[in-house]
C-alpha cells in the first residue's frame, strides 16, 4: 500500500539519524501490539501488530530531547458473510514530531514524551477475489512512556505505552454513505536499539 511504502521510506532515514548525529541520543525500534479505540469503525481489525523507531536527541545543555518517529500498524482479518469469505485488512500509519525527557538512573532510562502526529489510515474489503478500499489523513497528537536498560555501552532494552488520539478519519469506498471515526490508538511493545555517544 502507499502508506507502507511511505511509512518505509521514514523508516530508513530515521534509521541512518544516528550516524549523523552528534548530540546525546537515542535510537529504538519498536514491536508490539495496538488496540484502535473507535473498535466499532474498524472491526474486524482492530487490533493490530505494529513496527516502527524513533530517534530521539538531546544537544548539549538541554533537559529534553528532541523525537522524531514513525510506527506502522497493519491487520488482515476473514470473515464469513453466508458461506462466502470476505478479508479485510487495516493499517494505520503514524509520523510524530515531539519531545521526550529520559532520566538518566545507572543504566535505567525512565522517560515520557509527546508531541503532534501527522497519521495515514486505509481499509480494505476484498471478496470473490473483488477488492475495495479507501484511505483518509489526519492530524493528531500522542503520549508515551517506557522505560530501556542499557546493555553494555550502547545498547538498549526495554518497553513502552504510547496513545494516540485527536485523529479524524473518513471512508466512503466509493458508496453513496461515508464511514467516519478515528484512528485513535493504544499500543505497547518491546523496545530495542542503540545510543550514542558510548557510555
Amino acid at each position: 500500500m502507499r502508506l507502507r511504502r511511505l511509512a518505509l521510506a521514514g523508516i530508513l532515514v530515521l534509521a541512518a539519524g544516528p550516524g549523523l548525529l552528534l548530540a546525546d541520543g537515542n535510537a529504538n525500534f519498536f514491536l508490539g501490539g495496538r488496540s484502535l479505540v473507535d473498535e466499532e469503525f474498524w472491526t474486524p481489525g482492530e487490533d493490530q501488530g505494529v513496527f516502527g523507531v524513533t530517534v530521539e536527541f538531546a544537544p548539549s545543555g538541554w533537559p529534553i530531547s528532541l523525537a522524531a518517529g514513525t510506527h506502522i500498524g497493519g491487520a488482515e482479518e476473514e470473515t464469513q458473510f453466508f458461506g462466502f469469505t470476505e478479508t479485510w485488512r487495516t493499517a494505520v500509519v503514524d509520523f510524530t514530531f515531539g519531545v521526550r525527557k529520559v532520566w538518566k538512573a545507572g543504566r535505567n532510562r525512565p522517560y515520557v514524551g509527546g508531541g503532534l502526529a501527522l497519521v495515514g489510515a486505509s481499509a480494505e474489503l476484498e471478496v470473490f477475489g473483488v477488492s475495495v478500499d479507501d484511505d483518509d489523513q489526519s492530524g493528531g497528537a500522542y503520549l508515551e512512556g517506557g522505560i530501556f536498560w542499557k546493555l553494555g555501552s550502547r545498547f538498549n532494552l526495554g518497553m513502552e505505552l504510547r496513545s494516540l488520539f485527536g485523529t479524524d478519519v473518513e471512508f466512503d469506498f466509493g458508496g453513496p454513505v461515508a464511514a467516519v471515526g478515528d484512528a485513535d490508538y493504544a499500543q505497547f511493545g518491546l523496545v530495542l536499539g542503540w545510543g550514542w555517544p558510548p557510555e
